[in-house]
């Protein structure tokens, strides 16, 4: 997505860290990535945050990326590149005390040699409008950067990046910005990550800075007229660098709002197919029916996928979402005289 300057290798690594590390590059660092995108809203738009109106929500995602891929140097052990692994952890939860959401977002996302944690904190204020809400959000982000492979040997020794990284790791102080309207049948979000690119908390200030990000993204719950058990939900979400546009399509198809499965399409990266279930949907006990699980897995359509040896296999996902009701319902309790009934509330 964007230029790299490893000045001091070859070709062949830039255009390997251009395309395998998640579009990672020493000038700018970029977002992990995701098929079941709706259900990681909270990482990329902090407006999301306490979507799920009046409950505590846990998510977590994991995604094995490019699967059996390894690029060795010829004639040697070292891997120029490997395949990648995200780890999403996502907390938020709706507060009417305070008229809105708050959320955390942590994400491990090792790419090749290379290994980003980062932390988000935020809160989406809630506006109601007469057809929908309007979360308005902000985040905190923290993010360290570091070169974690011992075993990582580029063919030109020497480089000032590769030598600065493995002695001191970044870290980064962020801001994050979003909008995320979610109506009965229908939600549209618009976001900005990443926006301060460049404070640096440690590390070297002139190596590895962020991108920022825009993201545009909404879905609809179309319910189909002549079997209402079936809905299908389309999803969508546009996202840019400012250099180069990235375009994810998801559709999916729901059953009694307890099985789910679809296709997922990524322009020049992947094909996917996508499965899952609320298995407690329909029970009684309230603290089951929160519980949304799936799986995801995508076959490789870029060059990636096309080597004789060594090529990816593929991509897979998995999310596991809980959530609850924190609110207990309203009711009316007293004794003697109707004067001095009074109201409980959670």
């Amino acid at each position: 997505m964007v230029k790299l300057s490893l000045m001091s290798m070859r070709k062949s690594i830039t255009i390997l860290f251009f395309v395998l590390f998640g579009f990672f590059s020493a000038n700018a660092q970029q977002d992990a990535q995701f098929t079941l995108f709706p259900w990681a809203h909270y990482y990329f738009n902090p407006g999301s945050a306490g979507e799920q109106h009046k409950t505590l929500c846990f998510t977590g995602l994991f995604r094995q990326q490019y699967m059996g891929y390894r690029d060795v140097i010829p004639g040697t052990d070292s891997a120029l590149g490997t395949g990648g692994q995200q780890i999403l952890f996502n907390m938020e939860s709706y507060l009417r005390k305070i008229r809105g959401g708050l959320g955390l977002s942590l994400i491990k996302d090792k790419n090749g040699q290379f290994e980003n944690i980062g932390l988000r904190l935020g809160y989406a204020y809630k506006l109601n409008l007469p057809t929908g809400r309007l979360g308005i959000g902000f985040q905190l982000g923290f993010l360290q950067q570091s070169l974690v492979d011992a075993q990582f040997r580029p063919i030109q020794e020497g480089d000032p990046i590769i030598e600065a990284l493995v002695k001191d790791p970044l870290m980064n102080f962020d801001l994050n910005f979003g909008l995320f309207y979610k109506a009965n049948n229908w939600y549209a979000g618009l976001a900005a990550t990443q926006l301060l690119t460049n404070v640096r908390i440690s590390g070297n200030e002139n190596l590895m800075n962020l991108a920022r990000h825009i993201y545009m993204h909404g879905g609809y719950i179309y319910a189909v007229p002549f079997d209402p058990a079936w809905s299908i939900e389309p999803n969508v979400m546009l996202k840019t660098d400012l250099s180069i546009v990235q375009l994810d399509l998801l559709l999916i198809a729901r059953y009694n709002n307890i099985l789910w499965g679809g296709l997922h399409y990524r322009l020049d990266d992947a094909v996917s197919v996508v499965f899952g279930a609320k298995p407690f949907y329909d029970d009684p006990n309230p603290y089951l029916k929160g519980l949304d699980m799936g799986i995801a897995y995508s076959f490789t359509t870029s060059q990636l996928g096309r080597f004789q040896a060594n090529r990816s296999m593929g991509d897979i996902e998995l999310v596991v979402r809980y959530c609850f009701d924190i609110f207990k319902p309203e009711y009316f309790s007293g004794y003697g005289s109707t004067r001095y009934l009074y109201k409980n509330q959670y």
